[in-house]
C-alpha cells in the first residue's frame, strides 16, 4: 500500500452516462487522491471501462462533471484537453499497440507527438521506458506479434510511461495473464507507483490485485459507486459486494 494525501487529483461529481436508452452510471461521485492506487471493480456491464474512458475523455457524459488537476474537462477546448492528457498515461486492456511498429517505435509515438526531443534523445528515453516496464532491451526491435501477451502488456505500459505521467490509468492490466505473470505485473505496478509517485486508477476483476496493491476500491453497483478500503468493503452488506468479497475466489486471494 502506498502513501497518499487527501488532495484529489480526479474529482467526479453527479456523473451520468448512457448508450442510447441504456443508463450506465447515474449520479456517480468519486475522488481519487494524489498518490493512491484506486481500484475500480463491478459486475459485468457495470461500466468499469466506461467510467475510465469517460474520465480520460474518450466517452462524453450526459450530465455531471469530471475535474482532473482541478480543471473541468467538460469546459476545455480540444487544445487544452490535449495538453492536459499529456499528464496521464493509459494502458488499455489489449495493449492497443500499433501492429506495424516495433516496440520502440510504439513507445516513441507520444514522444514524437508531444515533445521536441531529438531522435537520439527519443531513442534513449524509449530504451529507458522499455526497461522500466520490465522488458529486455532486445524487445525494442520486436513487433507486437512476436511478443507474448504479458510482454505486449509491458510494451503498452512502457508507452503509457513515455511522457512521465502523474496519473496512470490501467484497464484490466492482469486479464489474460497466468497467476505468476499477474502477480509479477502487480508487483511492477506497485514498484513504479512508489518510485515515481504515481496516482493509479486500475479497472480490474482480479481480487489478488486488490489485496496486493489497492489503497481504496470503488465498487460500481446499481449505477452508483461505493468507495472504501478493502477492510470496510468486507463489512459492507450490499448483496453484490458481499458475494464478491466473500466468495471462494476472495477467500483464495485473502489467504494467498
Amino acid at each position: 500500500m502506498n502513501a497518499q494525501n487527501d488532495e484529489p487529483v480526479i474529482r467526479v461529481r453527479s456523473l451520468r452516462t448512457r448508450f442510447g436508452t441504456t443508463v450506465i452510471h447515474d449520479g456517480v461521485d468519486l475522488d481519487v487522491r494524489r498518490g493512491e492506487v484506486m481500484a475500480v471493480v463491478g459486475g459485468s456491464g457495470a461500466g468499469k471501462s466506461v467510467l475510465l474512458n469517460t474520465i480520460i475523455g474518450l466517452n462524453r457524459q450526459v450530465a455531471g462533471t469530471v475535474e482532473i488537476f482541478g480543471q473541468d474537462t467538460g469546459r476545455m477546448n480540444e487544445a487544452a484537453r490535449r495538453r492536459l492528457s499529456t499528464r496521464w498515461g493509459v494502458l488499455f486492456q489489449q495493449g492497443a499497440l500499433f501492429s506495424s511498429l516495433t516496440v520502440a517505435e510504439n513507445v516513441a509515438v507520444p514522444l514524437k507527438e508531444h515533445t521536441d526531443l531529438s531522435p537520439a534523445l527519443i531513442m534513449a528515453v524509449t530504451g529507458l521506458k522499455v526497461g522500466m516496464a520490465g522488458l529486455p532491451s532486445d524487445a525494442c526491435g520486436k513487433y507486437p506479434s512476436e511478443l507474448s501477451g504479458g510482454m505486449r502488456k509491458r510494451a503498452g505500459l512502457a508507452r503509457s510511461l513515455a511522457l512521465d505521467p502523474e496519473i496512470l490509468f490501467l484497464d484490466e492490466p492482469t486479464a489474460g495473464l497466468d497467476p505468476i505473470g499477474a502477480a509479477d505485473f502487480d508487483s511492477l505496478i506497485g514498484d513504479l507507483q512508489r518510485s515515481l509517485g504515481l496516482t493509479v486508477v486500475m479497472v480490474t476483476h482480479d481480487l489478488d490485485s486488490l489485496y496486493a496493491i489497492a489503497d481504496r476500491i470503488a465498487v460500481l453497483v446499481d449505477r452508483h459507486v461505493i468507495v472504501g478500503t478493502l477492510d470496510s468493503l468486507l463489512e459492507n452488506s450490499h448483496p453484490w459486494i458481499s458475494a464478491y468479497f466473500h466468495g471462494p475466489r476472495a477467500r483464495a486471494a485473502a489467504s494467498g
